[in-house]
């Protein structure tokens, strides 16, 4: 008999959303199966969908892997009798399910969540203070085999705040600028201290995609490359705002959004396409032009 180390219950809490995701990213990735993960992985949002149809979805086996995975977003927004289904079924769930309940609530005292506490592992998502920063900060940087000065430590929080994304972004580009150098200094974060700009230019760009105004998001990209900013920079800034407008836009269209920036992302590294080409032609697919 195998004894699963991981309860099939899983609650995201906090306002934190790329920790949230990160969360999520190490959970489909211990569970799901390359070969049938897009089969297994369904997402609600209990502003849109009934505890009844949620919890069909839960209860049914995987296709042909080992474990489905259900996420379930927004769920202070369940009424009173979904609650009551809901905690129904976290008390007995099916084992062959990983179901993943997110909020943004923190302050989990609120009876219903406080009964899913009960049965759930919690991963509290709140966002970092300044303190906390600096060993996130030089964490990330280690897993990449690298080392980072203080000084650029607190340049970096200067620049960017608690912004895990744009923080993510930046170290991301910091490390693929020192090349075969181990530590990351000053100087190199200086060199890009216009990341906030990109940030709101990135910003401004998907403003104009939910709207649908064609010229203003081409104007904007256009911009963006002329002031040589690469593209990890432009794609960490589009991730960080795409996911801040989760209640702006529908989960089909939150995750469609986030795997055209991922196939974008990797096709740009794996060198299938041309960086500019690609972020022009994920520009035209946030747009819906095809």
């Amino acid at each position: 008999m195998v004894i699963l180390k991981e309860p099939p219950v899983y609650l995201l809490a906090g306002t934190e959303q790329f920790l949230k995701e990160e969360a999520l990213a190490r959970i489909k990735s211990a569970f799901l199966d390359k070969e049938s993960g897009d089969f297994n992985f369904n997402v609600f949002s209990a502003d849109s969908a009934s505890a009844e149809k949620i919890l069909e979805c839960a209860s049914t086996a995987p296709f042909l892997g080992r474990k489905r995975v259900v996420l379930v977003r927004r769920i202070e927004d369940f009424s009173a009798v979904d609650e009551k289904f809901i905690l129904s079924y976290v008390r007995t769930p099916n084992r062959l399910t990983l179901f993943i309940l997110e909020t943004s609530q923190s302050n989990l005292n609120q009876d219903f969540f406080a009964e899913i506490c009960k049965y759930a592992r919690v991963i509290l998502c709140k966002a970092l203070k300044e303190n906390q920063l600096y060993g996130w900060i030089k964490a990330q940087v280690e897993a990449k085999e690298k080392k980072i000065e203080q000084k650029a430590v607190q340049l970096l929080i200067d620049n960017l705040g608690n912004n895990l994304q744009a923080l993510t972004c930046s170290l991301d580009n910091l490390i693929l600028y020192i090349g075969e150098r181990e530590t990351i200094v000053v100087s190199d974060v200086e060199k890009l201290s216009g990341q906030r700009d990109v940030t709101a230019s990135a910003f401004k760009l998907f403003d104009a995609v939910i709207v649908r105004d064609k010229e203003k998001s081409f104007q904007i990209l256009d911009s963006l490359w002329k002031d040589g900013v690469n593209f990890p920079q432009i794609l960490g800034a589009l991730t960080h705002k795409i996911i801040s407008e989760r209640g702006r836009i529908s989960p089909s269209l939150l995750e469609r959004h986030l795997l055209d920036l991922q196939k974008t992302d990797s096709d740009i590294k794996a060198g299938r396409q041309n960086p500019k080409i690609a972020l022009e032609l994920l520009t035209a697919r946030l747009l819906g032009l095809f």
